[in-house]
C-alpha cells in the first residue's frame, strides 16, 4: 500500500510540475519591421506588444527564419530584445537579414516575422544638420556612453544619439576647447589651463588643478594615460584623470592637436610642429616637412594622418617618418580629423572630407557653410561641430 501511495504522489508531483512549465506560449509575429543599415550595424524597429518576449534572428544571408538562421553564416540570436535594436558586429557591404519572432511567459517562439535585409555601410557619406544649439562656438567632441559637445564660455551639450542635444551646467565661463573619454569618466580641457571631470555620466563636473594657465587645445587617452596640449608647447599628463602632471614636450610652438595609435603619441601644432613620444612623458621632435600650420592628426588603418592650413595632409605608419601628400584641398583651412571606421576630417566653411586610406579622399556634402572645429565618431557613426552651435551627424 505504501509503495502504491508512493507512486500516485510523484504521478501528482510530475504532472503539477509539467503544468506549471506549460503556462507559457507562443506570440504572433511583429507585422511591421523596419531594418535601417549603419556603420557597422543594422538598427531593427518594430511593433512591440504587452506581455511579448521577443528574439530576433540575423544572419549574412538573403533570408533567415528562426528555425534555419543556426546553418546560416554569422547567426546571432538576441533575446529578450526591445525596439529599437541596434545589432552591431556586422561586415560593411555583406547582406543581412534578419526575423523577429515572440513568446509569452516563458513559452515556445512563434512563427518569424517576414524576413527582412539590410547591407551595412560606412558611415560619413550622407551628413545631417542640426538644429543650432545657440550662439556659442562649439570646439571639442567627444563619445563615451553619450556625445558631449564643448565650447565658448563654458558651453557644454549631450546628446545619446548625435542628433537630439541637451543642455549641461559645467560650472565655468571659460571658454572650452577639446573633450575625451577615458576611465569611465569625461574630461574637458580649455583656456586658462581649465580641466573638467565628469564621473556621473555628465550630471555634474570637477574643475581640477592642471598645473598650468596656457590654454588648452586638443586630448588623447590611450586607455591608461590622459594628455592634453595647448599654447607655447603646454603638454599635461594624467594617469586617473584627476591629478595632472606638466610635461616637456620639446617645443614652444602652439600644439594643436594630439593622437595615440600604435604604440606612439603624436602631438601637432603651429609652423608644422611635429612631437612624438612612446610614453607621454618623453618627447622628440619629428620633420614635417612643412610650415603650415598643423591642427588634427589621427590614426586608423594602420597609418597617422595630420591635417592643418590649406589643406595641409601628412601622412605616417610609425609617427615618426613622416610624408607629405597632395593637399586634401587647395583653400579651406582644416581643423580637426578622426578615424572611426574611416577617416572623417572638417574645416571652415562647412567642409568635410572622408578616406578611407588616408590619402585619397571623398568631399560629402555637409549642407552647412559654417566653420566645423571638431568631430568624433561614436554609437556607428559621427558627430561634428563648430560655429554658432553647429552640429552634423553621419550614421
Amino acid at each position: 500500500m505504501k509503495q502504491f501511495l508512493a507512486s500516485i504522489f510523484l504521478a501528482l508531483a510530475a504532472v503539477l510540475f509539467l503544468a506549471s512549465c506549460g503556462t507559457g506560449s507562443s506570440a504572433e509575429p511583429p507585422t511591421v519591421v523596419t531594418a535601417v543599415a549603419g556603420d557597422g550595424s543594422v538598427t531593427l524597429t518594430w511593433d512591440m506588444e504587452p506581455g511579448v518576449e521577443y528574439w530576433v534572428f540575423s544572419a549574412a544571408a538573403d533570408s533567415v527564419t528562426p528555425e534555419n538562421c543556426s546553418s546560416l553564416p554569422e547567426c546571432q540570436t538576441i533575446m529578450s530584445a526591445a525596439s529599437p535594436r541596434i545589432v552591431s558586429g556586422l561586415t560593411n557591404g555583406t547582406t543581412y537579414s534578419f526575423t523577429i519572432n515572440g513568446r509569452i511567459d516563458g513559452g515556445p517562439g512563434g512563427t518569424g516575422s517576414v524576413s527582412i535585409s539590410a547591407v551595412p555601410r560606412l558611415a560619413g557619406a550622407t551628413w545631417n544638420t542640426g538644429t543650432s544649439l545657440g550662439s556659442a562656438n562649439l570646439h571639442g567632441v567627444a563619445y563615451g556612453t553619450a556625445f558631449l559637445a564643448v565650447g565658448s564660455g563654458g558651453t557644454m551639450f549631450s546628446s545619446a544619439d548625435g542628433t537630439a542635444w541637451t543642455a549641461l551646467n559645467s560650472g565655468v565661463a571659460a571658454d572650452l576647447n577639446a573633450a575625451i573619454y577615458g576611465n569611465a569618466s569625461y574630461v574637458a580641457a580649455g583656456a586658462g589651463g581649465v580641466i573638467l571631470r565628469s564621473t556621473d555620466e555628465l550630471v555634474t563636473w570637477t574643475q581640477l588643478a592642471s598645473g598650468t594657465t596656457n590654454d588648452l587645445y586638443a586630448m588623447a587617452y590611450n586607455g591608461s594615460l590622459f594628455l592634453a596640449v595647448g599654447a607655447n608647447g603646454t603638454l599635461i599628463t594624467s594617469y586617473d584623470g584627476t591629478n595632472w602632471t606638466t610635461q616637456y614636450s620639446g617645443t614652444s610652438s602652439h600644439l594643436y592637436g594630439v593622437a595615440y595609435g600604435n604604440g606612439v603619441y603624436v602631438a601637432v601644432g603651429a609652423g608644422g610642429t611635429l612631437q612624438t613620444s612612446s610614453d607621454g612623458i618623453t618627447w622628440q621632435a619629428a620633420l614635417s616637412q612643412t610650415t603650415l600650420d598643423l591642427k588634427g592628426v589621427a590614426y586608423g588603418a594602420d597609418i597617422f594622418v595630420a591635417i592643418g592650413t590649406a589643406g595641409a595632409l601628412l601622412t605616417s605608419t610609425d609617427g615618426i617618418t613622416w610624408t607629405p601628400q597632395t593637399p586634401i584641398a587647395s583653400s579651406p583651412a582644416l581643423n580637426a580629423v578622426i578615424y572611426g571606421s574611416q577617416f572623417v576630417a572638417v574645416g571652415n566653411g562647412g567642409a568635410i572630407y572622408t578616406s578611407t586610406d588616408g590619402i585619397s579622399w571623398a568631399t560629402p556634402s555637409s549642407g552647412n557653410t559654417n566653420n566645423l572645429y571638431a568631430v568624433t565618431y561614436g554609437n556607428h557613426g559621427y558627430s561634428a561641430v563648430g560655429a554658432t552651435g553647429s552640429n552634423l551627424s553621419a550614421f
